[in-house]
């Protein structure tokens, strides 16, 4: 095969790489050249054009399956979805294998099952199940009304894409975007549902979206079973659980018994997953006093889930002083209210080197032990690990009372997040400090150095006029103050209240606003190897006529970025690091549309936290048509370039009421976008390409 070909059969199939399949469980059956063979056959393969049939027949109760959007592409060669659990429970299989992640938008699909019918297949078997997960489950229940009297179990399924119909639904725009939603054949399946001789959903309730699809089907037929705060993945702890064998057997036999499953799932309390989506949906409710004591009660038997202790943090009251521990303090100790600081006397500050686990880095206390209080979160599911103090290493011995503050990140989005979470506690620590001390993040000592430097007018702005150093060795100090981390990854982007006091307080108190009330802040200056979106002039002079102050961040000072922030009542901005410093001081009742420049984004984090520390939910808006990367690139990042959709972007803009209603835009035309992509190939000195479906949104693979 030559490189070429190779590259555009990568392109044809877009799942997991072949290289990155896992190899098949069971050696595919012999291929049949009809339908009419097929079902005359106790093992098969029939080929088809984007949808391949499956067969294996053990007994008189068939279980049909489909694939999922983490399912096709995960074996090589392709398996069907439940193979091993379809041979465990000792049911016959007709897995219908996708070779796109299509929905099963296709009409190869009804024709393959159409023909396997009419040859008398599922006449064959005294049950026939469907099943399938999310886009799987769309497709069981769609075409099981191609089968009279078939069941079906659908695992927190769509009824349709279509933005007619499901107009609620805005997950999975891809998919929505890519393939046909507007035909009408097998469109929409709760027009499926009532053929069914049984209709078994099973969904969690508090997913809007997924409760909205199961009301859409209805009639005598259909069983829901609700599992509360599992989310769109219910499927996934189910299996954990160890409830979805004998779910899918029980169904399969037609003896499903509500009560010994309900009793099983009473397990599902002590899973970190289900306590954590029951304090977010406490929370949201507005049960405050409830979200406090049930993170109270999973902290006191479960110490080590922070995000309970995160809970906490954000929910109780902030005290007028903070009790700071006058020696070292047990790990096992409960934290003070507004948040736990230690003072370690001969504590050891041990940065990353070379000859220990990579990333070990932290605070050792006096006698050895690691202090986990000084444990860093570099992503949402990655700490620092515990470092090792190896024999003969050299220690520095520093007097006096420091604040242990950290990694020290130079990009300026991961300093907000990071570097000043630890920060808060000088509103506490009432002794002279000799100096904060931070850990110099993957690199040597004078980089950090030199970008300690260039923030010392955001430390100024914060009233620190404390020395602010990094070291490269091992320090002994003889006081050192270790605070919890105040801000940070998933939760803890809603700061706690001592975090938001102390930031708000002195970043209010030191500015004043000033500027427009409608400000775009613009990343068209930044340097091209930063990424963005092709065509953000669009948006500056589009938006420019309509009052917008068209703002470039890195142009000013940091004094300057705060005034315009704190005056805006109306913000138009691509994600990045400028919303995070705009959270601290944007006043409430503003309004803030936040435009995704990559089809990956960390929407949820920044939701947080406007919402705790201004009381603001940002509008945001999800117009990427495609992403283009570098050479070489398999994934959306930093550096990608999005292309949006400009048309689309402004009907937004103007239903939300960022623009008139009346607001002809002027956009770019396919020529201009082509045009943009080849400027921004020439800044970065190298060609682009477009990620396939497959690449785009590797989030929606799990299932």
């Amino acid at each position: 095969m030559s490189i070429v070909a190779a590259k555009v059969a990568k392109l044809v199939r877009p799942g997991k790489d072949a290289a990155a399949a896992a190899p098949a469980m069971i050696a595919r059956p012999p291929k049949a050249a009809t339908a009419s063979d097929a079902a005359a056959s106790d093992a098969f393969f029939l080929a088809g054009r984007l949808v391949d049939a499956w067969f294996i027949r053990r007994s008189d109760v068939l279980l049909v399956t489909f694939d999922n959007l983490a399912s096709v592409g995960e074996y090589d060669p392709p398996q069907p979805w439940l193979q091993a659990r379809a041979a465990k429970g000792g049911f016959s299989i007709l897995g219908l294998i996708a070779s796109r992640k299509d929905w099963y938008r296709n009409d190869d699909t009804p024709q393959m099952i159409s023909a396997l019918r009419d040859a008398g297949l599922f006449a064959q078997f005294r049950r026939v199940v469907f099943v399938g997960a999310s886009m799987g489950g769309f497709a069981a229940l769609t075409y099981s009304a191609l089968v009279p009297g078939a069941v079906v179990l659908a695992f927190s399924p769509q009824t349709t894409l279509s933005k007619k119909i499901a107009r609620f639904e805005r997950r999975f725009q891809y998919a929505v975007k890519k393939w046909d939603w507007e035909s009408p054949a097998f469109l929409d399946a709760a027009n499926a549902a009532p053929h069914a001789a049984e209709v078994h959903l099973v969904y969690d309730p508090f997913v809007p979206e997924d409760r909205a699809h199961a009301r859409r089907i209805t009639g005598a037929n259909v069983r829901e079973i609700r599992l509360d705060h599992l989310g769109h993945k219910a499927i996934r702890h189910l299996k954990s659980l160890e409830l979805l064998q004998d779910l899918i057997a029980d169904v399969a036999e037609g003896r499903f018994d509500p009560e010994p499953f309900w009793r099983g799932f009473r397990a599902r309390r002590k899973q970190q997953f289900w306590q954590r989506n029951l304090l977010v949906e406490a929370a949201r409710r507005g049960h405050g006093a409830l979200t406090l004591r049930a993170a109270e009660h999973i902290h006191a038997v479960w110490p080590d889930r922070q995000f309970a202790l995160s809970t906490i943090a954000e929910l109780q009251p902030l005290p007028k002083a903070l009790p700071v521990n006058a020696a070292a303090v047990s790990k096992d100790a409960a934290p003070p209210p507004a948040g736990q600081i230690l003072m370690l006397r001969g504590a050891l500050i041990l940065p990353e080197r070379d000859h220990d686990t990579p990333l070990g880095s932290g605070v050792l206390q006096a006698d050895g032990s690691w202090c986990e209080l000084s444990k860093a979160w570099i992503r949402q599911r990655k700490s620092t690990p515990a470092p090792t103090l190896h024999p003969h290493e050299d220690l520095t011995d520093l007097p006096g009372a420091h604040l242990f503050a950290g990694h020290f990140r130079r990009h300026f989005g991961h300093f907000l997040v990071e570097s000043t979470a630890r920060l808060w506690a000088l509103d506490y620590i009432k002794e002279p400090l000799a100096s904060i001390i931070y850990l110099p993040y993957r690199g040597t000592v004078a980089p950090i150095e030199r970008a300690i430097e260039a923030q010392a007018p955001f430390f100024r702005l914060l009233g620190i006029n404390t020395l602010v150093k990094t070291y490269g060795g091992v320090l002994r100090v003889e006081r050192l103050y270790v605070p919890e981390l105040g801000f940070g990854w998933s939760e803890l982007y809603a700061g706690t209240p001592a975090y938001r006091a102390f930031m708000q307080g002195r970043l209010n108190a030191a500015v004043a606003a000033e500027g427009s009330d409608r400000l775009y802040i613009s990343r068209a200056r930044l340097n091209a190897q930063r990424g963005g979106i092709l065509g953000e002039v669009v948006l500056e002079e589009n938006l420019a006529r309509q009052g917008y102050e068209i703002f470039h961040p890195e142009k000013h000072p940091l004094e300057v970025q705060i005034a315009r922030y704190k005056a805006a009542r109306q913000i138009v901005a691509l994600d990045g690091s400028a919303l995070h410093l705009t959270a601290y001081v944007l006043r409430p009742a503003s309004q803030v549309a936040m435009i995704l420049r990559r089809s990956r984004a960390n929407t949820a984090d920044y939701d947080r936290q406007f919402r705790a520390f201004c009381g603001v939910a940002p509008d945001v808006i999800d117009v990427v048509r495609r992403d283009w990367v570098a050479e070489g690139n398999t994934r959306v990042d930093f550096r990608s370039i999005g292309e949006l959709d400009f048309k689309a972007l402004f009907e937004t803009l103007a239903a939300l009421g960022y623009v008139a209603q009346d607001f002809r835009p002027d956009l770019p035309s396919e020529a201009d976008t082509r045009f943009m992509l080849a400027a921004y190939e020439a800044k970065r000195g190298a060609p682009f390409r477009t990620l396939f479906p497959g690449e785009r949104f590797p989030d929606e693979d799990e299932i």
